[in-house]
């Protein structure tokens, strides 16, 4: 008990900025030895090394622009060490990490990035045309240290200013880099983490196409500072799967992990805050199917964790499930929901993890009640009169075509999220997202020229929402001037629920192998 009392004290050390004048790495560290040949130490600190926090994929990035163009000399093995270490004091916080989390992964993501209140103005004309909006959101930087990024992309890309030929892109470049030395600030490198994941986890996570799923990992100490995981899931359709492999932290807050999933390798990114992970998986190309998961370190205390659907609506007999850890037996009047619209009918406990509450609701319009188990507060459920319609996300799905052994095909997965109406009928704001709902898919044609025919050479979509292209990257004798295997074309999802029908529709683009390599 004493040991897994000081493991959680650990777990929960937050992190701060060191103090002034406190070395980040010390004249032994592996940092030193490889960055200080090039960047000499000033007042016991590496120069550009320590005016700059990111992620350790950044570093990564980093580190092999390095290794390539300036002759660091990285023998096998140390890649992981080097990046472990500049993470210790020069990653970024739990927060900073949330907002760029969709770049951890090579998975094909369908992330669409618009301007958002606050970005500065010409962000997107100026940078986001060559890379991502995470990819400038992943860094926090000395104003010294902004200001050197013109000059580096001058050095590595001197294209810019003829690609960029319709604006004056230095001075652009100059005002956008200013903005961001204030909005994107150092702050300082970041407090060593205490952090020890070691233990016994439970997982409750989510996947387009198979649904909600739990499982149990065992986190245990690996080699050179790593962890070993083994753990196994099991999906809502009845499927299950086994892993293990290993993983590291980077900082006391990303989480990465490298699995073999029933023989298929995965590969995870998490962030750890509060003492929970919460990430994502995915596998590889071609599939890259992808789910989100919140895994909770077990201990002793019951608690319910997750309630879905988190929704009921009116007229009907719905059975909710509750997952959490060490969840009591209950009966009927061990379940409370507030207001008197909704009636409990049963209550089983399937296991420790998780309880079968079947319930009605009779009520009208759009609210929302507390449900508790046993006194334990199990979250807030939206009462809506019906479901008024679904939307298929991603609305326009990018897939590629097979480009050979080192470029696979990369396909997209599709979901159907459900929403009622909100109280204002001609606006859409305060609409309630219920969650995804089983569909059924299709494609069909959308037709942009004559003669499109595109559908009859991108092949099929799964029921269940799945789309992987079918051909190569290669001329189609039979298609009309020998195209390939590309095109543009309609995703079509119906559901049914009782007597009443649902459809949406969303796009899917089938397109060219990406032989450039990814500017993320």
């Amino acid at each position: 008990m004493r040991k897994k009392i000081i493991t959680l004290m650990a777990m929960f050390l937050s992190m701060v900025v060191l103090a002034p004048g406190v070395m980040a790495f010390s004249k032994d560290s592996l940092t030193w030895t490889k960055c200080t040949g090039c960047h000499e130490p000033k007042e016991g600190k590496i120069p550009r090394v320590e005016e700059l926090r990111t992620t350790p994929e950044e570093w990564v990035v980093i580190v092999d622009r390095m290794a390539r163009l300036h002759g660091m000399d990285l023998e096998p093995g140390e890649m992981n060490l080097l990046i472990k270490e500049l993470c210790t004091t020069q990653g970024l916080t739990s927060e900073e990490a949330e907002k760029v989390k969709y770049l951890d992964l090579y998975n094909n993501p369908q992330n669409v990035e618009t301007p958002q209140a606050g970005d500065p103005e010409k962000l997107f004309v100026t940078c986001v045309r060559c890379h991502s909006a995470g990819k400038i959101y992943s860094y926090r930087m000395t104003e010294s240290a902004w200001a050197k990024v013109r000059d580096m992309h001058l050095y590595i890309t001197p294209t810019v200013i003829g690609q960029m030929r319709e604006m004056k892109w230095i001075p652009e470049a100059d005002a956008i880099l200013s903005q961001l030395a204030k909005s994107q600030a150092y702050g300082g490198p970041l407090k060593p983490s205490n952090a020890s994941l070691v233990g016994s986890w439970f997982i409750l996570g989510y996947e387009p196409g198979k649904g909600n799923y739990q499982g149990q990992v065992s986190i245990e100490n690996g080699l050179n500072g790593d962890y070993d995981i083994v753990g196994s899931l099991e999906y809502a359709d009845g499927s299950s799967e086994s892993f293990s492999g290993d993983a590291s932290l980077y900082g006391g807050t990303a989480f990465r992990t490298n699995s073999s999933r029933n023989g298929f390798k995965t590969a995870g990114a998490f962030i750890f805050a509060d003492g929970i992970l919460r990430g994502q998986h995915s596998f590889p190309a071609p599939a890259f199917r992808t789910s989100t998961s919140t895994w909770y370190l077990q201990n002793d205390k019951p608690q319910v964790l997750r309630v879905s659907p988190g929704y009921l609506v009116s007229g009907e007999t719905m059975t909710l499930i509750v997952e959490g850890l060490n969840l009591p037996q209950v009966k009927v009047a061990d379940i409370s929901v507030t207001g008197k619209t909704v009636k409990v009918l049963s209550a089983t406990r399937k296991d420790a993890n998780t309880i079968a509450v079947k319930v009605s609701y009779s009520g009208k319009g759009t609210s929302q009640a507390e449900l508790s188990v046993k006194g334990l507060a199990a979250g807030t459920l939206n009462l809506v009169s019906q479901i008024d319609y679904i939307t298929i996300t991603p609305e326009l799905g990018r897939a590629r075509v097979d480009g050979g052994p080192n470029f696979p095909s990369e396909g997209v997965q599709f979901d159907v999220i459900a929403y009622s109406k909100g109280t204002n009928a001609k606006d859409s704001a305060d609409d309630v997202m219920l969650g995804p709902v089983t569909a059924e898919f299709s494609l069909s044609e959308l037709v942009t020229r004559p003669g499109d025919d595109d559908l009859l050479w991108m092949g099929g979509i799964s029921e269940k929402g799945n789309y992987l292209p079918s051909g190569d990257y290669g001329p189609l004798p039979a298609r009309e001037f020998q195209g390939e295997g590309t095109g543009l074309v309609k995703v079509k999802a119906e559901y049914k629920r009782g007597d009443r029908h649902y459809t949406a529709e969303a796009r899917l683009v089938a397109t060219v192998p990406d032989y450039i390599p990814r500017i993320k």
